[in-house]
């Protein structure tokens, strides 16, 4: 009996690339569920995200950090959901909060500062920037608005060589 030796064949399938239409749709797609899964600032998250490497966090103090934004250092292990809850349920420091429009109620009493974040601000995600910095990005079901830091936010998509949509950081 003779065994015939063959060369492996491998086959690549092109994958048309897609429309403006096509990456508009996906990006909307992808936005809303992004919007869906976004935990509120004022209640506990049942998510776990842990930090894979000491880095900064940048917490804005207002809705579109108008007043400014604390940086603060976040530890390598450290839930990042459980740091950003932490901080947005403490009150201002001081007399800065006084200043700021509270979204919640006027009277000021036991303000936390996510109270000036907005109506409703919820947390849709974390943008690592090029530095490694940790950026939030905000959305507010109550404004129907998605924001990070001085900007609004809107999320990329591409196509993987599998042919699926996934998020594009930019």
């Amino acid at each position: 009996m003779k065994v015939e030796k063959k060369e492996a064949h491998i086959s690549f399938v092109s994958i048309p690339q897609p429309s403006e239409q096509e990456c508009a749709a996906a990006a909307k797609s992808m936005s809303g569920l992004v919007r869906a899964f976004a935990w509120p600032i004022h209640r506990t998250p049942t998510e776990r995200r842990i930090c894979e490497y000491g880095t900064k966090i940048h917490l804005p103090r207002t809705y579109l950090a108008t007043k400014g934004e604390d940086v603060r250092h976040v530890r390598r292990g450290t839930d990042i959901n459980q740091f950003v809850h932490a901080h947005y349920m403490e009150s201002p420091a001081g007399e800065e909060g006084k200043k700021w429009t509270n979204f919640v109620h006027a009277d000021e009493v036991v303000a936390r500062r996510h109270e000036y974040l907005g109506p409703d601000p919820r947390v849709a995600g974390y943008f690592f920037d090029k530095t490694g910095e940790i950026h939030i990005r905000w959305w507010d079901s109550f404004l129907k608005d998605q924001w990070m830091d001085r900007d609004k936010w809107m999320l990329g998509v591409a196509m993987d060589p599998s042919g699926k949509w996934v998020v594009k950081e930019e």
